[in-house]
């Protein structure tokens, strides 16, 4: 019994300290010892689409539309869309306005979700490059330039520009922000290996040509479009200097939710549509170690805190070095969990934490990664998404 729990805790201790900190360093190494360059080219500049699926945002697509129309790029190089999925806020009428500057509005009466948005807009873009943004985030002014001096490289066929977390007066943003410092460095290190299989929908540059179609129950639409181009064989990469602005969430509540179900589509992506079974073992093995194990963390988390607990009580009439170890091991993460906990308090009582943030966004993160584990089994995720809060 006791071998067995000790195999239990190690095992999980091992896939934790693999996904968050032994992959990483492993491709920070290749990046250095066997980088494949992008070739990059500052003169190209083919045209673009800037695709903007929309649902209720009207108090944000006022100053998105105005900063589309300020971006240094050719006028005559760039086509705005917006594709309004059934808003009833007013967002329509806002985008009217900007009609006569060039902004094209296609409007889904029903609600469809975002998928159906994307398809549709991609059916009335123009460009060579598609550049997908989600509504809220606002581009410095050279991002489109330098996402496509990546696409002078013919291995290229996907780009993704850089996210900046806004500042806010709330204990989401610190962490947030950490977080995608943390996920830019991986990106980067992916990317001079060959590929990131990390996208995201604030900054999201495709080939036109290499798009295909997808369900419109498809929940993580950059994700998928993503893998379908590298199964066409072209290369994903990340582009560190091409920035957007975004808020993190006012709440926990509201990222928990946001988490939720990007998780529930992380596991449609990886299993429902097949996009584990990678077209190289290279790529398969990213996905394993950057997509895969990361949703799975609540599990080991669990394991690890059960496991210790048993073998604490196995060898507690031992008082020998295995039971302090074990008490040991168990304290620490029970003292996590209570500065989790704590952190919670803290919000709900509007006396938010930045010490305490840290392990609260953790660990809200890691179960809703497991809600959406969930939601994926029971098939109960919406394709619809809910604006987020800020």
């Amino acid at each position: 019994m006791t071998a067995l729990l000790s195999l239990l805790f190690w095992l999980s201790a091992i896939a934790l300290f693999w996904t968050y900190f032994g992959y990483p360093l492993l491709m920070a190494v290749r990046a250095k010892v066997r980088a494949r360059p992008i070739q990059q080219d500052e003169s190209y500049l083919p045209s673009i689409t800037l695709l903007i699926p929309a649902y209720n945002e009207a108090d944000v697509i006022r100053e998105k539309l105005e900063n589309a129309l300020s971006l240094d790029y050719p006028a005559g190089k760039l086509q705005i869309i917006v594709v309004d999925d059934g808003s009833a806020d007013g967002t329509t009428e806002i985008v009217r306005e900007f009609e006569e500057r060039g902004v094209t509005l296609i409007r889904q009466p029903e609600r469809s979700g975002k998928m159906a948005a994307v398809n549709r807009g991609f059916e009335a873009a123009t460009g060579e490059l598609v550049v997908l943004s989600d509504a809220s985030p606002i581009y410095e002014t050279n991002a489109l330039r330098l996402l496509a001096r990546n696409f002078a490289d013919p291995s290229v066929g996907v780009v993704v520009g850089a996210l900046r977390v806004w500042d806010a007066q709330n204990a989401v943003a610190k962490p947030a922000g950490l977080y995608w410092q943390y996920e830019s460095a991986l990106r980067r290190w992916e990317s001079l290996t060959g590929s990131t299989v990390a996208v995201h929908g604030n900054m999201f540059a495709v080939r036109r040509n290499l798009y295909r179609p997808l369900r419109r129950h498809t929940i993580n639409d950059e994700f998928s479009i993503a893998m379908e181009v590298m199964r066409q064989g072209y290369r994903v990469v990340y582009e560190p200097h091409a920035i957007s602005y975004d808020m993190a969430s006012a709440t926990m509540s509201d990222e928990f939710k946001r988490r939720a179900r990007i998780n529930a589509g992380r596991f449609q992506a990886l299993f429902s549509a097949g996009y584990l079974k990678a077209p190289t073992l290279d790529l398969t093995f990213r996905l394993i170690s950057h997509k895969l194990l990361r949703p799975l963390t609540p599990i080991f988390m669990l394991t690890a805190l059960v496991s210790s607990f048993m073998l604490m009580i196995l060898t507690a009439f031992s008082f020998d070095r295995a039971f302090w170890f074990w008490l040991l091991v168990f304290f620490a993460q029970d003292v996590f969990y209570m500065l989790a906990y704590a952190g919670y308090l803290a919000e709900r009582n509007g006396r938010s934490n930045k010490f305490l943030s840290v392990p609260y966004f953790f660990v809200s993160s890691n179960l809703a990664a497991l809600v959406g584990m969930w939601r994926w089994l029971r098939n109960r995720q919406s394709v619809t998404w809910q604006k987020r809060t800020s």
